[in-house]
């Protein structure tokens, strides 16, 4: 339970930190990048403070460092060239409203870094190559679904939606990315888990329950709904492609 108290501590510092300046200069250039950070400190420590430098221990520790820089990095060119995110506009000026957001994001990834914790806590940990397997394949899903949609919507105009590449076949392949790292970290670091710490499986869970039911597909598909009410074109390729996984979901 300390070390669970202790991870908490760091991100919420982080999360703070960044609220702070964030509140400051009404600025969402650290919304994103803060997220990211959270879970490269937390690794970090647990990394360094909690046994040697084994195979399995390092190989865990880049999965998730090397996820939050492509992420952080990614979303931190993204917010640079869109200058705001919209999503922040009701309550960015509001002090409360604006920490809440905050303090909800620490404790979402506190849940989600469990395995991670849980991981590098054992020092017998060993290299899951079928696991490292699956991640690879998510971090790349994302990673291309992530760039495929930015290009697109650097050389299109608003009004369009991208229907090519990986978004010819899922409408978020880039979620479907996330959610398989998630799921991977998880199997890595299955084999070491017992009794309590078993607690970890809810870190997929709730990626999944929050990608799926309530911050990611629903939001995105209501707006576009929206978006392309009139548009015979979009309601074709809705009508056509798979959310999430194709044939499942």
């Amino acid at each position: 339970m300390m070390a669970i108290l202790i991870s908490f501590l760091i991100i919420t510092l982080v999360n703070i930190l960044a609220y702070i300046w964030a509140y400051k200069k009404q600025s969402d250039h650290l919304t994103d990048i803060s997220y990211s950070l959270c879970f490269i400190a937390v690794t970090l420590y647990f990394l360094f403070a909690y046994g040697n430098l084994s195979a399995g221990r390092v190989v865990l520790a880049l999965m998730v460092i090397l996820w939050g820089i492509r992420l952080g990095g990614f979303l931190f060119y993204r917010i640079h060239k869109m200058g705001k995110d919209s999503r922040f506009d009701a309550f960015r000026g509001n002090a409360g409203g604006f920490l809440k957001f905050w303090l909800l994001q620490s404790l979402s990834i506190s849940i989600i870094v469990l395995p991670v914790l849980f991981g590098l806590m054992a020092t017998n940990i060993e290299v899951n190559i079928y696991a490292l397997f699956l991640w690879c394949i998510g971090w790349i899903l994302q990673s291309v679904a992530d760039w495929q949609k930015f290009t697109f919507r650097s050389h299109h105009p608003s009004s369009s939606f991208i229907s090519t590449g990986l978004y010819s076949y899922v409408r978020h392949p880039n979620y479907t990315g996330e959610i398989l790292i998630w799921v991977a970290i998880f199997w890595y670091v299955s084999s070491v888990l017992s009794g309590w710490t078993w607690s970890a499986v809810i870190s997929p869970i709730w990626i999944i329950f929050l990608l799926v039911a309530v911050s990611g597909i629903p939001l995105i598909e209501v707006a576009n709904s929206k978006k392309y009410a009139g548009n015979a074109d979009f309601q074709k390729y809705v009508s056509k492609t798979w959310r999430l996984i194709p044939f499942v979901y």
